[in-house]
């Protein structure tokens, strides 16, 4: 069975924009994979098996490669529509920035043939841990609590403990950070003297910076649930006093354990921005790319959902509807762009 060897990136121009980046991701990421894979003008073609072009509207075609590819990214007026139009006789391989943009291009085309939407990838696959903020002095009788984030930690795993960072604003915190040490935990210490001008205002600068605001104390409540208010952040705080009747932007437990499933609530949510990106990453982008491809080298022409490549789905009329719904009216500039694209398509092979 033949696969896909070669991929050639045709790149017409480079404007250090985010395609530019986006195709030199893919590139290294195909080139790991054992595809030889190189970048440059319509001039330099050199018989790869595939002619990817970056620029859909500035696109080459050689009809000795095996598939002529289109990356198709935003038609957003009529006469880019029209020039996409004008490429469905040529081309055989129309890749699309996701399922629904696919849809549409398969109206357009009034059929799926050759036509795949991968959902664009990410370019970076790291999620920063969840900085949480704890504004108050902590005190040798344990009257804030913090024993709790230890405790809630020690039977977790490293990935679990390193999705967090905690930061905290105030004096005493030292002796009780070495707790978090021993657990391999991420923290950060804030300590302003008290005889510097505008101490308060220091730790407040530093609020906006974390992603949620945490109170654990029983004891009266704390004037930092009003900083966390002022600063657009996230606050989880013991219910008591006048922590209460805060509306939306508080989040009050009652008890230690409702503190726990606080943070396992706000670790899910990290994990599951952390899945999002694995599963968008340039790496399963290049997986399902040469998938597309190697079916095409093979000359088949498999069904989509159980549609028939020569069917469309009862939604593309309203997904081309849609699209067409929100296309920019035909300016003086656009009108030009058009030109200037359909005049430097005779230069392009």
């Amino acid at each position: 069975m033949r696969h896909i060897e070669s991929v050639y990136i045709v790149e017409p121009i480079n404007q250090g924009w985010i395609i530019e980046s986006l195709m030199r991701d893919i590139s290294a990421a195909l080139s790991q994979k054992g595809v030889r894979t190189r970048i440059g003008g319509s001039k330099d073609y050199r018989g790869e098996d595939v002619i990817f072009n970056s620029r859909f509207l500035s696109a080459m075609f050689d009809s000795s490669a095996k598939v002529n590819a289109l990356f198709i990214t935003h038609i957003d007026d009529s006469l880019k529509e029209m020039q996409l139009k004008g490429s469905f006789n040529s081309f055989n391989s129309f890749i699309c920035m996701s399922p629904q943009d696919a849809d549409f291009v398969a109206a357009l085309k009034t059929n799926r043939a050759g036509v795949v939407g991968i959902d664009l990838p990410a370019r970076e696959s790291k999620v920063r841990p969840i900085r949480l903020a704890m504004f108050s002095a902590c005190y040798q009788d344990g009257r804030k609590n913090e024993q709790w984030i230890s405790e809630y930690f020690q039977k977790k795993s490293k990935i679990h403990r390193q999705s967090f960072v905690f930061c905290f604003m105030g004096w005493g915190w030292e002796q009780f950070c070495t707790s978090l040490g021993e657990l391999d935990m991420n923290y950060e210490i804030y300590r302003y003297s008290r005889l510097t001008p505008g101490e308060y205002d220091l730790y407040k600068e530093i609020l906006p910076s974390m992603d949620a605001l945490i109170y654990l104390g029983f004891d009266g409540g704390a004037m930092s649930v009003y900083d966390g208010i002022n600063a657009g952040i996230e606050i989880i705080v013991s219910n008591i006093s006048y922590h209460r009747g805060l509306g939306g932007a508080v989040t009050l437990f009652d008890d230690k354990v409702g503190f726990f499933r606080e943070l396992d609530r706000l670790h899910e949510n990290h994990t599951k921005r952390k899945e999002v990106l694995q599963e968008r990453s340039v790496v399963a982008y290049v997986d399902q790319l040469l998938t597309h491809w190697n079916i095409l080298l093979q000359g088949e022409r498999p069904s989509h959902d159980g549609v028939p490549v020569d069917a469309l789905r009862p939604t593309e009329a309203e997904t081309l509807e849609m699209f067409r719904g929100h296309y920019k009216r035909l300016s003086l500039s656009r009108i030009r762009s058009a030109v200037i694209r359909f005049l430097q398509s005779f230069f392009v092979k």
